[in-house]
């Protein structure tokens, strides 16, 4: 099934393209990895702490969404 998975931290990165998977599971898998990278990635050149991806099918419907957010506090 294709996937079209649109994420956000300060901006919405919207999926044109999609991406083929073969199962839920493996849709899941992918989410983790997007966010974890978009943590890794941004988090120290935005300041932003919660991350956002959600997956629709190929007419549209939202079928998974996942999301990631850490803090640090000072003692």
């Amino acid at each position: 099934m294709r996937y079209f998975i649109n994420t956000a931290n300060h901006v919405t990165a919207i999926d044109e393209e999609g991406v083929e998977l073969p199962s839920p599971s493996a849709l899941r898998d992918l989410l983790r990895r997007a966010l974890t990278e978009i943590m890794r990635d941004e988090e120290c050149q935005t300041g932003v702490d919660e991350f956002t991806a959600q997956a629709y099918d190929d007419v549209g419907r939202l079928v998974m969404s996942a999301r990631a957010s850490f803090s640090i506090t000072d003692q």
